[in-house]
């Protein structure tokens, strides 16, 4: 059994993703094949640290893809049809940031007219190649062992080509309040035949349209495909709105995403949610 929980937390910190001051820009990358009569696409991205950190990096690709609820899934490369595996050349494949001082990753994608017309990706992940060690506690404080620590940060890197489309909705929409806090629920589409990655906003206001509240809606990535949906979940403080109990209120979000064309489209979609007496002598 030790072993087995052993196990899963090195799974766990296998996968946690660089925090510190990493910067990588720009942190998603999605090219456009039409716009190049060869047979190869380059492009390139920055990679900085924090001013007093030294970080050596490592560099490889993956397939992967998102779940319904937006996570990340590492898949086997089996040669899909939608994967971007053993096209992509990337230099350097190691490196060291330093100081705060960037470096530049340059990429290129090859046989761009063997990929199928829609969207193809792959992730290209830098992990540390120091390993670290963390020494876990008993409950008597004692040290109960220790585990190695790999930290890695993707960057996920898209390739749409021929007559692609991407198309967004947002299906359904709910909010329910509880102490003090507004869990808000939705569903949004991606019909098209391309991901979709959308931003936003989402606005609280009563039966008089005042503005109660503004937050930023967390942006995902909605993979492309008939039937294909992602279900979201944000949890909203009400406490300093100074609600009333037994009342309505509407919550409404506003995404953009951008199409095909790069154009930007809005998204709209409003609830309304009741706050509890009950709930309300817990604020």
């Amino acid at each position: 059994m030790k072993k087995l929980c052993l196990l899963i937390l090195m799974l766990f910190f296998s996968l946690i993703e660089v925090k510190a001051a990493i910067k990588i820009a720009p942190s998603t990358i999605e090219l456009n094949a039409n716009t190049t009569k060869k047979d190869y696409i380059s492009t390139a991205f920055n990679v900085s640290g924090g001013i007093n950190e030294t970080i050596r990096f490592k560099l490889y690709p993956v397939f992967f893809k998102y779940d319904e609820k937006g996570r990340f899934i590492e898949l086997k490369d089996n040669g899909q049809k939608e994967s971007l595996m053993g096209k992509i050349k990337f230099y350097p494949m190691e490196f060291t940031c330093q100081n705060g001082q960037p470096q530049k990753v340059r990429l290129t994608i090859t046989g761009l007219k063997t990929l199928q017309n829609g969207e193809s990706r792959l992730m290209l992940f830098l992990e540390d190649v120091n390993t670290k060690e963390v020494l876990l506690s008993k409950l008597n404080g004692n040290i109960g062992g220790k585990i190695l620590v790999k930290t890695r940060v993707g960057v996920p890197i898209y390739v749409n080509k021929g007559n692609f489309t991407k198309k967004a909705q947002i299906l359904t929409l709910n909010a329910n309040e509880n102490n003090g806090i507004l869990n808000c629920t939705y569903k949004i589409s991606s019909n098209g035949t391309s991901k979709v990655r959308y931003n936003g906003w989402g606005y609280i206001t009563d039966n008089n349209n005042n503005l109660l509240k503004k937050f930023k809606v967390i942006s995902s990535n909605i993979p492309g495909g008939i039937g294909s949906y992602l279900e979201k979940e944000q949890k909203i403080d009400l406490k300093d709105c100074n609600l009333n109990n037994d009342k309505n209120y509407n919550l409404k979000l506003v995404l953009t995403y951008m199409d095909e064309n790069n154009k930007e489209k809005i998204l709209k979609k409003e609830t309304s949610f009741n706050i509890l007496k009950s709930n309300m002598n817990n604020i």
